[in-house]
């Protein structure tokens, strides 16, 4: 008996120490992905800023109408610069790609090859990131074309290392907290299984929320230091070209342009509230004209650098400042945090949700017998419960994975393809037809031969259907591609849903639906969330890899924990009688006015609004307005956030009211007033006024699609229509027959693109209409009292 008690511990152990360690390193593993890539986005600015007053100079001297190869003083220019360690060399090319001036740090480092962008100028700056070194191409105009270019080279390895230095103790940090939380729950194992206090969830998740703290800790000193040294360079910069004056004791006022250097100075950095020089404590030059010949004094408001161009020598002291408002470095620090934020959420969501999965199989453990998996039993059950929340879960963080670009993407592939944009919308359309159509057959399959199979085949072709979308294809094979997804996520619906129903006791009927809702919602919220953020570094090809390998690895989760449970639910006669009792039972649902109004006003609706407007039309929106890949991923993700802050809140109103039409009528006019606040992107708001009430619009769809999912099932389960052919036919065929949303969204919404235009009033329009078919769904004859109902949970 005591080694078997301390087999059982090691085995809590280890299973703690793996999910505990796996979730804190991924945790991990994100953060400094996060800080790698916008310290990498600070560090490019730097650099930027800097190469801009070479192009600056030598274009003052071009627009003179001066050829390129005859400007002097490229050596004086850039000299104080490359001495600097964020760049390595910076060089002066000709449109024709011949170098004119070249400068390199006195270290003389391996420089790469010139960029091909010198030979194809475009008018924006671009940023080539090698190997081992990120080239800024900045064009140099005339006033009339583009003659050459400046390319500041830096190298790379300075970011990963000051970002691995930042990080360098929080992987020590993470093995710490994963060993020290394991060996108390090895000690303590007896006491947290008879507790009624969840001890042991409660210690994950608060060492799960400290190492995040930690992270977050060095995520926002290290944006803040990057701002920083952002602004202390280009101080360095400026002080190098005023340092010859100064330093042979020159007189100021001898001198043209000093003050439009420091205006060019402070329109190329435009965080920079101040740009000053001081001679003995009074100000002689500045951006702020008003504040020349005051005396200087420091503002606490404000984050001050100064330079000492003195150089210790007596007589007059002379400095230069510079100041930036610490909001604006505090602003900049924060959006990056907020990213991170993002990707807490959708980390939490994970390591939650294998969590459980650990804790499910220590219970498993101890309650099935050698033999295997014995369905029957009543703790096996609950546990096989936990077990099949991450399929699902999976399945759809894995298709949400790529919502936040490939609206943009399948654009991009029609115009390649040389046809339309409005055919954009094709695969969408055929994801969530072929999604509807499969689940018939694979609700059969799935009777006969138990939803084991369902569950796996499905795995493989989501899996591989978004691993193809790496292949150089047209619209054509996208779109069949996304057709075999919708199969493999139809399968892998009704093979979950099989399951579920096979091994969930009666009296625990909603936990085991609460795993659609959960798998649904949770897996849109963190897919979203971390692959609107990793595109940035993964690019869409990454992200489809990515992708796919979490479905491969669903798949063998599911070969491995998931028993076959085909001996328990087979049943004779195929597909047929499927499609003849669907038939039968749309003839009798077809006859009801009160069940056509439902879902014509209400379920199709909201469906189409979710596939059309959230995730198709809003990327395209956000993104011709500018957002960024991460905001549009996370301006999303709030509609499911949304949908499951409503859902619990409703569905205990309506068993409170039992009036499922008012939840219903409010959750469309909730909805057309979200969608209207959402076509005010472009509208003659203020830009941070119009992210606003995308935001608030965004969450106010998602808010109302709670009070919608559940109650319209419910709504229609006790409708007197149900009471005439029974509950179970009139919830089938409407669940099948909201599909039609699903399917009409994109396609209504592209049409809707190509005749008024891509423009966010086309979404406010689709708002107005959801309100009316609201008001429309409750104009009725009253009779009586409402009905008693129960609220069921969401889809």
């Amino acid at each position: 008996m005591p080694d078997k008690g301390l087999s059982r511990r090691f085995a809590d152990g280890l299973t703690m120490l793996v999910v505990t360690g796996l979730s804190l390193f991924v945790l991990l593993y994100v953060g400094f992905s996060e800080a790698e890539r916008t310290y990498e986005q600070i560090h490019i600015e730097k650099v930027t800023s800097k190469g801009r007053l070479v192009k600056n100079s030598i274009e003052r001297f071009l627009r003179e109408e001066l050829p390129l190869q005859q400007y002097a003083g490229f050596a004086t220019l850039a000299a104080p610069i490359v001495e600097s360690e964020e760049i390595d060399a910076i060089a002066v090319y000709d449109h024709l790609g011949r170098r004119l001036f070249f400068a390199v740090d006195k270290s003389n480092p391996k420089l790469p090859d010139p960029s091909p962008a010198i030979k194809r100028l475009q008018e924006a700056i671009e940023v080539e990131v090698g190997d081992t070194h990120y080239q800024v191409i900045l064009p140099l105009r005339t006033r009339f074309e583009t003659v050459g270019s400046v390319v500041v080279m830096s190298p790379r390895g300075m970011v990963t290392e000051h970002v691995r230095e930042s990080f360098a103790k929080l992987p020590l940090v993470a093995g710490g907290g994963t060993v020290v939380f394991v060996l108390l729950v090895v000690l303590f194992a007896p006491l947290l299984r008879n507790s009624r206090i969840p001890w042991l969830e409660m210690g994950y998740a608060g060492t799960f929320i400290a190492m995040a703290a930690l992270v977050v800790f060095t995520l926002a000193s290290l944006y803040y230091d990057g701002m920083q040294g952002k602004v202390r360079a280009s101080a360095f910069t400026l002080s190098q070209r005023l340092n010859d004056i100064i330093e042979f004791k020159l007189e100021l006022r001898d001198f043209s342009g000093v003050d439009n250097t420091f205006r060019e100075y402070r329109r190329l950095n435009s965080e920079i509230s101040e740009a000053a020089l001081i001679v003995d404590k009074r100000i002689v030059v500045s951006t702020n004209e008003k504040r020349v010949g005051t005396g200087w004094s420091p503002d606490p408001r404000n984050f001050e650098y100064t330079v000492d161009l003195s150089h210790g020598t007596e007589g007059r002291h002379t400095s230069l400042a510079v100041t930036v408002p610490s909001y604006v470095v505090y602003e900049r620090v924060a959006r990056s945090v907020k990213n991170f934020a993002a990707m807490f959420i959708a980390s939490a969501f994970l390591a939650g949700l294998f969590f459980q999965v650990a804790a499910a199989l220590q219970r498993l453990g101890s309650s099935l017998s050698r033999s295997g998996f014995q369905v029957r039993e009543a703790a096996a059950g609950d546990a096989l419960l936990v077990i099949v929340r991450p399929i699902f879960f999976l399945a759809v963080f894995l298709d949400s994975l790529t919502y936040s670009f490939l609206p943009k993407f399948m654009q991009d592939v029609a115009t390649t393809s040389g046809i339309s944009v409005g055919f954009a919308s094709l695969p969408f359309t055929a994801y969530y037809l072929f999604f509807a159509l499969s689940l018939i057959p694979a609700g059969s399959y799935a009777d006969r031969f138990g939803p084991r199979p369902v569950i796996i085949v499905g795995l493989l072709l989501a899996g591989a259907s978004v691993l193809g979308l790496v292949l150089p294809l047209g619209i054509g094979g996208m779109t069949a591609l996304r057709a075999v997804s919708g199969i493999g996520q139809g399968m892998l619906f009704i093979g979950v849903q099989n399951f579920i129903l096979a091994v969930t006791p009666p009296e625990k009927k909603t936990q085991g639906a609460a795993i659609i809702v959960f798998g649904f919602q949770g897996g849109m919220i963190s897919g979203m969330a971390l692959g609107s953020l990793m595109v940035n570094f993964l690019h869409p090809h990454g992200i489809f890899a990515l992708a796919s390998a979490v479905g491969c690895a669903s798949a063998l989760y599911t070969i491995w924990l998931i028993p076959n449970l085909a001996q328990t639910n087979e049943i004779a006669g195929g597909i047929g009688p499927h499609l003849a009792r669907l038939r039968d039972d749309l003839g009798k649902v077809l006859t009801s006015g009160e069940f056509l109004k439902t879902i014509l006003c209400i379920g199709v609706p909201a469906k189409a609004i979710l596939t059309g407007t959230i995730t198709f039309a809003l990327p395209l929106l956000l993104g011709q307005e500018g957002y960024r890949q991460e905001d549009i991923g996370q301006i999303i993700m709030l509609y499911g956030l949304g949908v499951v802050a409503a859902s619990g809140y409703v569905s205990r109103l309506v068993d409170r009211t039992r009036d499922t039409e008012r939840i219903l009528f409010w959750g469309a006019v909730l909805s057309g007033v979200g969608l209207v606040l959402i076509g005010l992107i472009a509208s003659s708001l203020e830009g941070s006024l119009s992210t606003v009430c995308v935001i608030a619009g965004v969450i106010i769809v998602g808010l109302a699609h709670g009070f919608i999912n559940a109650p319209v099932v419910t709504h229609v389960s006790h409708s007197k229509l149900a009471e005439r052919i029974g509950v179970n036919p009139v919830a089938t065929t409407y669940r099948f027959l909201e599909r039609i949303g699903h399917v009409a969204g994109p396609f209504l919404i592209s049409q809707l693109f190509l005749i008024c235009g891509q423009t966010p009033h086309v979404i406010a329009g689709i708002g107005v209409a959801t309100v009316l078919l609201g008001c429309l769904f409750v104009v009725r004859d009253i009779s009586g009292q409402p009905r008693a109902v129960r609220a069921e949970p969401a889809e």
